[in-house]
């Protein structure tokens, strides 16, 4: 059985995922693009780097509402975690050596409802990673997307017979409710909105509906 939920993404502030330094077109970083419909090529959020800003997002919560999280997002980490069985995000999200190819989850690329994205150029002072200083002379200037760019994709979820994926429904629930208030891309935040949810409905306990409608709307809307 696989449930498909369809997933809007809205960033609230100026947002880059950035995919290579662009000196020609006058930018040291650029969204990264690929090609879209026809020929054009198109800025997009990769399927992965949202699963990866889900994944930190339901590993920050996870424990506080009874499942089970090793803390690490390093595949090299997480393998050393687990000794022995995989934690609740792990099982979700994926862990090294699974006994399948795959996790239970599978998230699409994102790509722009409108074609016809409005971009800009920010110049800022580059930071030292290691002292968190300026860097003199040191001057990047990043593509944006403008806050209110609408992304849409979808989340797939593989679910067997008696398969225990469906009790880790809530904590997926939770990491997008959690990527809400959290960062994504170059530091931005980002809303996003569940669209033909209907199919969770009779699967997430009913203590969890009023999560699951919350993910129905907009959180930031009319507020930044």
């Amino acid at each position: 059985m696989v449930i498909r939920l369809g997933l809007r993404v809205k960033p609230v502030t100026l947002f880059t995922i950035g995919g290579g330094i662009g000196e020609v077109a006058g930018a040291d970083i650029l969204f990264i693009r690929k090609q879209c419909k026809g020929l054009k090529k198109c800025v997009y959020i990769p399927g992965s780097s949202f699963k990866g800003a889900l994944r930190t997002a339901a590993t920050r919560v996870a424990r506080y509402y009874g499942f089970t999280s090793c803390g690490e997002v390093e595949p090299g980490r997480i393998k050393v975690a687990h000794t022995q069985e995989p934690c609740d995000v792990c099982r979700l999200f994926g862990y090294p050596d699974q006994p399948t190819p795959t996790s239970p989850l599978v998230v699409s690329d994102f790509e722009p409802v409108d074609p016809s994205v409005k971009l800009v150029y920010v110049s800022r002072v580059s930071i030292r990673d290691e002292t968190l200083t300026a860097e003199q002379g040191g001057l990047c200037t990043v593509e944006h997307v403008v806050p209110g760019t609408e992304f849409k994709g979808f989340i797939d979820l593989y679910l067997k017979q008696r398969d225990e994926t469906t009790r880790l429904i809530p904590l997926l629930l939770l990491g997008l409710a959690e990527l809400r208030m959290w960062r994504m891309g170059r530091g931005s935040l980002v809303d996003l909105k569940l669209e033909n949810s209907e199919v969770l409905e009779g699967i997430v306990p009913s203590e969890w509906t009023g999560l699951l409608r919350g993910l129905k709307t907009w959180l930031w809307e009319g507020v930044l």
